[in-house]
Protein backbone atom coordinates (compact mmCIF):
# COMPACT_ATOMS: atom_id res chain seq x y z
CA UNK A 1 0.00 0.00 0.00
CA UNK A 2 2.85 2.40 0.78
CA UNK A 3 4.42 1.88 -2.61
CA UNK A 4 1.07 2.44 -4.32
CA UNK A 5 0.70 5.70 -2.39
CA UNK A 6 4.21 6.77 -3.37
CA UNK A 7 3.55 5.86 -7.00
CA UNK A 8 0.27 7.83 -6.97
CA UNK A 9 2.03 10.83 -5.42
CA UNK A 10 4.76 10.81 -8.06
CA UNK A 11 2.30 10.19 -10.90
CA UNK A 12 0.06 13.07 -9.81
CA UNK A 13 3.02 15.44 -9.40
CA UNK A 14 4.14 14.64 -12.95
CA UNK A 15 0.64 14.42 -14.41
CA UNK A 16 -0.55 17.83 -13.18
CA UNK A 17 1.89 19.94 -15.25
CA UNK A 18 1.77 17.47 -18.15
CA UNK A 19 -1.99 17.86 -18.54
CA UNK A 20 -2.24 21.58 -17.69
CA UNK A 21 -3.14 22.58 -21.25
CA UNK A 22 -4.78 19.57 -22.84
CA UNK A 23 -6.95 18.68 -19.81
CA UNK A 24 -6.85 21.63 -17.36
CA UNK A 25 -9.67 20.31 -15.13
CA UNK A 26 -7.98 16.94 -14.73
CA UNK A 27 -4.71 18.74 -14.00
CA UNK A 28 -6.39 20.68 -11.17
CA UNK A 29 -7.81 17.45 -9.75
CA UNK A 30 -4.38 15.83 -9.85
CA UNK A 31 -3.03 18.68 -7.73
CA UNK A 32 -5.63 17.80 -5.09
CA UNK A 33 -4.72 14.11 -5.35
CA UNK A 34 -1.08 15.09 -4.87
CA UNK A 35 -1.90 17.14 -1.74
CA UNK A 36 -3.98 14.30 -0.24
CA UNK A 37 -1.16 11.86 -0.95
CA UNK A 38 1.32 14.22 0.73
CA UNK A 39 -0.83 14.26 3.85
CA UNK A 40 -1.11 10.45 3.84
CA UNK A 41 2.66 10.11 3.38
CA UNK A 42 3.22 12.50 6.27
CA UNK A 43 0.95 10.42 8.52
CA UNK A 44 2.86 7.25 7.56
CA UNK A 45 6.16 9.04 8.13
CA UNK A 46 5.12 10.12 11.66
CA UNK A 47 3.85 6.60 12.36
CA UNK A 48 7.22 5.12 11.36
CA UNK A 49 9.02 7.74 13.42
CA UNK A 50 6.99 6.89 16.53
CA UNK A 51 7.52 3.15 15.98
CA UNK A 52 11.23 3.72 15.26
CA UNK A 53 11.27 1.96 11.93
CA UNK A 54 14.59 3.41 10.80
CA UNK A 55 14.84 1.63 7.45
CA UNK A 56 11.40 2.80 6.38
CA UNK A 57 12.21 6.30 7.61
CA UNK A 58 15.32 6.37 5.44
CA UNK A 59 13.25 5.29 2.43
CA UNK A 60 10.62 7.96 3.21
CA UNK A 61 13.25 10.69 3.47
CA UNK A 62 14.52 9.76 0.02
CA UNK A 63 10.98 9.81 -1.34
CA UNK A 64 10.28 13.20 0.31
CA UNK A 65 13.24 14.69 -1.56
CA UNK A 66 11.45 14.01 -4.86
CA UNK A 67 7.83 14.40 -3.79
CA UNK A 68 8.40 17.85 -2.28
CA UNK A 69 10.29 19.09 -5.35
CA UNK A 70 7.62 21.70 -6.24
CA UNK A 71 8.16 23.35 -2.84
CA UNK A 72 11.88 23.94 -3.42
CA UNK A 73 11.17 26.99 -5.58
CA UNK A 74 9.65 27.86 -8.92
CA UNK A 75 12.84 27.29 -10.88
CA UNK A 76 13.43 23.78 -9.52
CA UNK A 77 9.89 22.52 -9.98
CA UNK A 78 8.37 20.86 -13.01
CA UNK A 79 8.37 24.08 -15.07
CA UNK A 80 10.21 22.34 -17.91
CA UNK A 81 7.49 19.69 -18.05
CA UNK A 82 4.80 22.40 -18.09
CA UNK A 83 6.53 24.12 -21.04
CA UNK A 84 6.98 20.86 -22.94
CA UNK A 85 3.29 20.03 -22.41
CA UNK A 86 2.48 23.43 -23.89
CA UNK A 87 4.80 22.79 -26.86
CA UNK A 88 2.92 19.56 -27.59
CA UNK A 89 -0.45 21.27 -27.05
CA UNK A 90 0.21 23.97 -29.69
CA UNK A 91 1.53 21.59 -32.29
CA UNK A 92 1.17 22.09 -35.22
CA UNK A 93 1.73 25.79 -34.61
CA UNK A 94 -0.04 27.16 -37.69
CA UNK A 95 -3.20 25.21 -36.89
CA UNK A 96 -3.13 26.36 -33.27
CA UNK A 97 -2.62 30.02 -34.25
CA UNK A 98 -5.58 29.79 -36.64
CA UNK A 99 -7.82 29.24 -33.59
CA UNK A 100 -6.44 32.29 -31.77
CA UNK A 101 -8.18 35.67 -31.82
CA UNK A 102 -5.31 37.79 -33.18
CA UNK A 103 -5.08 41.48 -33.99
CA UNK A 104 -2.49 42.64 -36.50
CA UNK A 105 -0.92 46.08 -36.23
CA UNK A 106 2.13 47.95 -37.49
CA UNK A 107 4.76 49.08 -35.02
CA UNK A 108 7.87 50.93 -36.22
CA UNK A 109 7.18 49.72 -39.77
CA UNK A 110 7.00 46.04 -38.75
CA UNK A 111 3.83 43.92 -38.82
CA UNK A 112 3.06 42.55 -35.37
CA UNK A 113 0.33 40.40 -33.81
CA UNK A 114 -1.21 40.17 -30.35
CA UNK A 115 -4.17 38.21 -29.14
CA UNK A 116 -5.87 35.67 -26.94
CA UNK A 117 -5.58 31.99 -27.77
CA UNK A 118 -7.25 30.23 -24.84
CA UNK A 119 -8.90 30.84 -21.49
CA UNK A 120 -9.35 28.31 -18.72
CA UNK A 121 -11.05 28.73 -15.37
CA UNK A 122 -8.82 27.91 -12.42
CA UNK A 123 -9.67 27.31 -8.77
CA UNK A 124 -10.11 30.49 -6.75
CA UNK A 125 -11.98 32.58 -9.35
CA UNK A 126 -8.94 32.89 -11.58
CA UNK A 127 -8.96 32.79 -15.36
CA UNK A 128 -5.77 31.54 -17.00
CA UNK A 129 -5.36 33.32 -20.33
CA UNK A 130 -2.90 32.21 -23.01
CA UNK A 131 -1.76 35.19 -25.06
CA UNK A 132 0.27 35.57 -28.22
CA UNK A 133 2.51 38.66 -28.52
CA UNK A 134 5.13 38.96 -31.25
CA UNK A 135 6.53 42.16 -29.68
CA UNK A 136 7.10 40.80 -26.19
CA UNK A 137 5.69 44.03 -24.74
CA UNK A 138 3.30 42.10 -22.50
CA UNK A 139 6.26 41.32 -20.26
CA UNK A 140 7.52 44.93 -20.23
CA UNK A 141 6.54 47.70 -17.81
CA UNK A 142 3.62 49.85 -19.07
CA UNK A 143 5.94 52.81 -19.64
CA UNK A 144 7.85 50.81 -22.29
CA UNK A 145 4.79 49.66 -24.21
CA UNK A 146 4.03 51.46 -27.45
CA UNK A 147 0.71 53.18 -28.18
CA UNK A 148 0.20 50.83 -31.16
CA UNK A 149 0.56 47.78 -28.95
CA UNK A 150 -1.72 49.24 -26.28
CA UNK A 151 -4.39 50.08 -28.86
CA UNK A 152 -4.31 46.50 -30.19
CA UNK A 153 -4.20 44.82 -26.77
CA UNK A 154 -6.98 46.86 -25.18
CA UNK A 155 -9.43 45.02 -27.46
CA UNK A 156 -9.15 41.97 -25.22
CA UNK A 157 -10.83 41.75 -21.85
CA UNK A 158 -9.62 42.74 -19.33
CA UNK A 159 -7.93 45.36 -21.48
CA UNK A 160 -6.97 47.61 -18.59
CA UNK A 161 -5.28 44.74 -16.76
CA UNK A 162 -3.31 43.62 -19.83
CA UNK A 163 -2.16 47.12 -20.79
CA UNK A 164 -1.75 49.06 -17.53
CA UNK A 165 -0.30 46.52 -15.08
CA UNK A 166 3.03 44.73 -15.01
CA UNK A 167 4.63 41.63 -13.60
CA UNK A 168 1.69 39.37 -14.40
CA UNK A 169 2.81 37.83 -17.70
CA UNK A 170 4.68 34.55 -17.51
CA UNK A 171 6.63 33.74 -20.68
CA UNK A 172 5.94 30.19 -21.83
CA UNK A 173 7.55 29.63 -25.19
CA UNK A 174 8.32 31.72 -28.26
CA UNK A 175 5.69 34.47 -28.48
CA UNK A 176 3.32 32.82 -26.00
CA UNK A 177 2.57 34.10 -22.51
CA UNK A 178 0.23 33.01 -19.75
CA UNK A 179 -1.58 35.51 -17.53
CA UNK A 180 -3.67 34.58 -14.51
CA UNK A 181 -6.42 37.14 -13.93
CA UNK A 182 -8.52 37.08 -10.78
CA UNK A 183 -12.13 38.24 -10.97
CA UNK A 184 -11.26 41.16 -8.68
CA UNK A 185 -8.71 42.48 -11.19
CA UNK A 186 -10.88 42.11 -14.29
CA UNK A 187 -12.10 45.48 -15.49
CA UNK A 188 -15.45 44.18 -16.73
CA UNK A 189 -14.82 45.25 -20.33
CA UNK A 190 -16.78 43.38 -22.94
CA UNK A 191 -14.94 40.34 -24.15
CA UNK A 192 -14.89 39.98 -27.89
CA UNK A 193 -13.05 36.66 -27.75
Amino acid sequence: MRFALVALTIASSIGAPSLAFSFPNLSDQLIWVWLICLFALFVLFVSDLVRRRWKQLAIFLTIWAFVLLPFYGNEVSFRWLYVEAFRIHISPLEEYLSRCKLVEFVENGVNQKVGVCERHGEPGNITRTLLYDTTGELALPPSQRTPEWTKAMVRFSPGFYFTKTEGHADHLLGHFYVVDVSLEKADGAADDY
